[in-house]
């Protein structure tokens, strides 16, 4: 596919072009508080660092009806739940972050795949088109390339966009971005040499990237039974922020919610942080302390993860929960930790 070039007084028109038939949803807002909102045309802000949440609640809300029922017995269907359907509508996202594009990805591979398909996310990211803005400044916290991601990468988008001056790069990625891109009258342009360029650039200023490669191949009960858990889990207040605010974190409950005249089954995100995650039925907990709860977070992004999804781990390094931490739990100190025990183990 063809790289494109929008010139700084044709990008009103180029959003007018994304949001024709479709909402546009851009980042709004400023400093550490910008979060994707519907965007006239020429209101769209190319100058953010990233929004404050990820936008994996455009297509997997936080709460989200899935089915209902009534009990009016006089009426067809009673007592029977019935889908609410997908409620997807057409959406154009402007500026989803690369790590955040992956984290989409990878909770993609979740939500469909050869063994299920979740209607309610396929039925959004089915008519959701998702143009993404590289990074060509990343912030102090962000480390999507000791992740294997790059400011520049490509996953899960359908149009990568990037910064030329004043004017807009655009490099389609799908079938679909290739119609969206074409559709806005966008020149033609190469730019695969300006675009490696500005992607070397982002990529050095994130300094030289810790090698985590030895987790990938590390035995997986060595890592488990690593006694390093338990001063991890020391300062855990395991409030969960770190998992609401994870752009892969995909845990969920599902409660029904009943009154007089029938009842609702709501999907809640949930997190492995809660004690209450784990508690069976009979009231067994096979996750009773901190540490099994800090174990399992860890361990299913960087090895439970990659061993399902061809090695791609399940933290794309954007730095949300590193910001977030109310005790300053990183997980780049983590995985070094789990380096080392596999490196301990060859």
């Amino acid at each position: 596919m063809s790289e494109y070039i929008v010139k700084e007084n044709a990008l009103v028109d180029f959003f007018k072009s994304l949001a024709s038939g479709r909402r546009l949803l851009t980042p709004q807002g400023l400093g550490d508080k910008c979060k994707l909102e519907e965007t006239p045309p020429d209101k769209v802000n190319l100058d953010f660092s990233n929004t404050h949440m990820s936008p994996k609640s455009l297509l997997f809300p936080q709460t989200e009806a899935l089915m209902a029922f009534h009990n009016d017995a006089s009426k067809p269907q009673a007592f029977v739940y019935q889908s609410l359907g997908d409620k997807g509508e057409p959406l154009a996202v402007f500026g989803i972050r690369p790590c955040d594009a992956k984290g989409l990805s990878i909770a993609n591979k979740v939500f469909q795949n050869d063994r299920f398909t979740d209607n309610y996310w396929k039925g959004k990211i089915d008519q959701a088109v998702l143009v993404g803005l590289a990074c060509d400044n990343p912030s102090p916290q962000c480390f999507c390339a000791a992740m294997g991601g790059s400011p520049f990468g490509e996953a899960g988008l359908d149009v990568l966009a990037f910064r030329q001056g004043k004017d807009l790069g655009l490099k389609p990625l799908t079938p679909k971005g290739e119609e969206l891109v074409k559709a806005s009258g966008a020149q033609t342009a190469n730019l695969a040499d300006a675009i490696k360029g500005l992607e070397a650039e982002a990529v050095k200023s994130q300094g030289v990237p810790p090698d985590y490669k030895g987790i990938d191949n590390a035995d997986l009960m060595a890592l488990f039974n690593d006694p390093h858990w338990l001063a991890t889990a020391e300062n855990c207040l395991n409030c969960g922020v770190c998992t609401f605010f994870c752009p892969t974190c995909h845990c969920f409950d599902i409660q029904d919610e009943t009154s007089e005249k029938g009842g609702v089954r709501m999907r809640n995100w949930d997190t492995c942080m809660s004690w209450l995650f784990t508690v069976h039925g009979t009231g067994h907990n096979p996750r009773p302390s901190k540490t099994e709860r800090v174990r399992q977070r860890f361990m299913h992004k960087l090895k439970y993860i990659p061993l399902k999804q061809d090695g791609v781990r399940g933290c794309t390094g954007c730095g949300r929960c590193v910001a977030m931490c109310p005790v300053n739990i990183d997980i780049r100190s983590v995985a070094l930790k789990m380096t080392q025990t596999a490196a301990s183990q060859a």
